[in-house]
């Protein structure tokens, strides 16, 4: 067994596009940057608002190894049932004591290494949420302790808020990264005591749009200030990923890459 561990993380998965993106590149991905897990989030693989067990089981079956989740997390009421089928799906843990679902998994890899996923989402402009820095001490005691890794998936608005989660678990997770504003960040960086942090891993999904959604929608709702329903995006996504290694013994991360895949003109 390695003494390494070469996780690849996956920010908002938006619609028919992300998916698409991912079964044109990710086994390929998989491949060539030698990933043992993968994670990535998917409140809004269904055409943006949400999750269904039947499309998590095509980012299963390329390869994913979890899926999290965020604010959209219950947009399609049937998963509220379909959460509890497979221990595979997160949700924040700071949810409401009364979601289904739990808030972090420990999957194994091929290898045998034990790998922690928790989600959170932030307070800031994002909903009246249990506060997540008490949630994450939780599932950190909760947690057993011959894990290899640990993956924190905050999904909030605010990059202080963000930053301040990792500079909070720093040394106690293997990162903390965030999701949700569907726009990467390049400041990916592993602070002193081995944990890597990213305020934003990146939307896979069209860049050719506002967010994910077309843009004659979004800017009917901007410029107009009237009620419009979002339409997806449903072609030319781009991939936005991170991989990290963690040694697999202290848990820390060794390296941090960002990776790009855009689609082809």
């Amino acid at each position: 067994m390695s003494n390494s561990l070469n996780i690849l993380i996956i920010g908002d998965v938006l619609g028919k596009a992300g998916r698409r993106a991912l079964r044109d590149h990710l086994p390929n991905l998989l491949d060539e940057h030698q990933i043992d897990f993968c994670v990535a989030n998917g409140e809004n693989i269904a055409a943006g608002f949400g999750t269904t067990l039947k499309l998590a089981d095509e980012l299963f079956a390329l390869g994913v190894d979890v899926i999290t989740n965020g604010n959209h997390c219950w947009d399609q009421r049937s998963f509220l049932e379909e959460i509890e089928e497979d221990d595979r799906f997160v949700r924040p843990a700071n949810f409401s004591k009364y979601a289904p679902g739990n808030g972090w998994t420990v999957q194994e890899t091929r290898d045998g290494h034990k790998v922690v996923v928790m989600n959170l989402i932030g307070q800031v402009f994002m909903g009246t949420w249990d506060c997540p820095f008490e949630a994450a001490d939780k599932v950190l005691e909760e947690i057993p302790d011959d894990v290899n890794a640990i993956l924190v998936d905050f999904h909030a608005e605010v990059t202080s808020e963000k930053m301040g989660m990792g500079w909070y678990l720093d040394g106690q997770v293997s990162m903390v990264y965030g999701t949700h504003t569907h726009v990467p960040t390049c400041d990916e960086i592993i602070h002193p005591s081995g944990t890597a942090f990213q305020s934003d891993i990146g939307m896979t999904g069209s860049y050719n749009s506002i967010i994910g959604m077309k843009k004659e929608g979004a800017l009917r709702r901007m410029v107009k200030r009237l009620p419009q329903r979002f339409e997806a995006v449903e072609r030319g996504a781009t991939i936005f990923a991170t991989k990290i290694t963690v040694d697999a013994q202290t848990r820390k991360t060794t390296n941090i890459q960002r990776i790009c895949i855009r689609p082809e003109a």
